[in-house]
């Protein structure tokens, strides 16, 4: 099906706070809808791209589309080569990309490459703009090892609803030191994406974005669980042990994953790579923008569910502001499944993986020529309009007491220089926060080293109320006095409401 501009807005403004449907997934009604897991996995296509005068070409267009979420009520939403979401974008360390990005949109857009280091001008970001009808090129070299990044919209004010109607997509490298560590690495076999995303329909199947002061308050977080775009999805392995490539795509909500029977898993990646060693854990917490890599056994013919679990509860709260928003955010936050995992197809043993993986990049302290501090805020005097066009103002959504201002530059960074960035929330919520073009270790949490499964490359961590993180990074390759980039919090409403800042790498 196809759709044109006029019935796109006619079903982005329709229903407003309608009751959802019936057969529509409620995240607060967990165990009765158990056995309604029955839509099988979705798996966007992988796309390696064409080798042309020795580059590796990608041609991408943003369009409309209509997706089935709910059976027989269509959904009108946007994608990437696609009614929703993008392909699997898979490069090798090394290479040398083009990436020809055309917006078939009625709006603008643009396309931001999530955790690569890459020339400024190339990143996608509020500043490289594509207008309806036009084409954007954007090139650089592959410089990073074997990791799992992603590529999003980051339209200046319009990131949170372009992104949640769909424009975004997976992005893989290889390198040949991960080739040889024997890992599951067969795409839709035994290496599987989940694009982990929350979404709330109105009754007519249209989706419902930010319609209420809590929706931009807190974050658009949904009713509806979608894995790759799947509702009430089902995995069926095809080998015992199967590796999962998770990205947290929700525009708010941070996950606490968990398998139903609390059964041990391996973590063996973050972020921006592989860890030295895989991490027994039994759950994750992923914030919006954070991805993992693990690994779960299946025995042959098992059945289990993935499923989020409550956040765990962080002492103090106190009245006021921080109270009622602790008090709002526990409330949204029960235990909900996600996907059914099911190996009945399974027939044989797990492979044997492999117990040290690589030695992630790292810092010394004593190597950093400079320490920068970002305080994280919300104010009270929000000024929230209805329109998503609008910022906070003053006293709203801030870093260092500052609105996004996108004129102005808010840090001037020598290139080669390692740097050590502080982040403390003095806001009563929890925020990830991101940093363009590098990768960074965490040093710290509240003065504590990090757990094993944060001592890996990162480029979004999450950063709780009342927490100090102190991050260690080096910025490399490239320099721009007049082309920024970014460091914002990735809840996606938060982000266009004003809580991002600029920077520039100077030679």
């Amino acid at each position: 099906m196809t759709i044109d501009r006029r019935q796109f807005l006619q079903s982005v403004t329709l229903g407003g706070f309608g009751l959802l449907a019936p057969g529509v997934q409620q995240l607060v009604a967990a165990a009765e809808m158990d056995s309604w897991f029955q839509n099988p996995l979705a798996l966007p296509p992988l796309e390696e791209g064409r080798l042309i005068d020795g580059a590796r070409r990608f041609d991408l267009a943003l369009q409309y589309g209509v997706s089935n979420f709910l059976g027989d009520r269509p959904t009108p939403t946007v994608g990437i080569n696609a009614n929703y979401l993008g392909p699997v974008l898979r490069v090798q360390q090394g290479d040398d990309v083009m990436f020809r990005v055309t917006n078939r949109l009625s709006e603008p857009s643009t396309l931001h490459w999530h955790g690569l280091n890459l020339p400024a001008v190339m990143d996608g970001g509020p500043h490289q703009v594509i207008a309806p009808g036009k084409t954007w090129s954007s090139e650089y070299k592959i410089r990073q090892g074997a990791c799992t990044q992603w590529y999003h919209s980051h339209m200046y004010h319009r990131t949170g609803i372009q992104v949640y109607f769909g424009l975004a997509g997976l992005f893989y490298i290889d390198d040949k030191d991960s080739k040889n560590l024997n890992l599951p690495s067969q795409y839709s076999v035994d290496d599987i994406p989940l694009v982990l995303q929350d979404r709330s329909f109105n009754q007519d199947g249209s989706l419902r974005y930010a319609s209420s002061m809590h929706d931009r308050m807190m974050g658009m977080m949904g009713q509806t669980m979608l894995v790759n775009g799947t509702a009430f999805a089902r995995f069926e392995a095809q080998k015992s042990l199967t590796r999962f490539r998770i990205l947290n795509g929700s525009n708010a909500r941070i996950y606490n994953l968990e398998f139903e029977d609390q059964r041990e898993f391996l973590q063996i990646a973050t972020d921006g790579g592989l860890l030295a060693q895989p991490v027994k854990m039994r759950s994750s917490i992923l914030s919006p923008g954070e991805r993992i890599e693990i690994l779960v056994e299946f025995a042959p013919g098992e059945s289990v569910m993935l499923r989020h679990k409550p956040l765990p509860r962080r002492p103090g709260g106190g009245g006021g502001m921080m109270g009622m928003m602790s008090g709002m955010m526990a409330a949204n936050d029960r235990p909900f499944p996600i996907m059914r995992c099911d190996a009945s197809r399974v027939t044989s043993a797990a492979q044997r993986f492999p117990t040290q993986l690589i030695k992630p990049r790292n810092w010394a302290y004593n190597e950093a020529v400079r320490t920068r501090r970002f305080n994280l805020n919300m104010g009270m005097g929000m000024g929230m309009g209805m329109g998503m066009g609008m910022g906070m103002g003053r006293g709203g959504f801030s870093i260092n007491g500052k609105s996004m201002d996108i004129k102005r530059i808010d840090a001037r960074v020598p290139l080669g220089d390692i740097e050590v960035w502080e982040i403390s929330n003095t806001s009563p919520m929890a925020h990830p926060f991101h940093i363009h073009d590098v990768q960074f270790r965490i040093i710290e949490r509240d003065g504590r080293p990090p757990g094993a499964s944060e001592q890996g490359l990162k480029d979004t961590v999450l950063v709780n109320s009342g927490e100090r993180v102190r991050l260690i990074m080096q910025f490399e390759n490239y320099a721009d006095a007049k082309a920024p980039y970014m460091f914002h919090c990735h809840i996606l409403e938060h982000e266009d409401a004003g809580m991002m800042g600029q920077f520039v790498v100077v030679s």
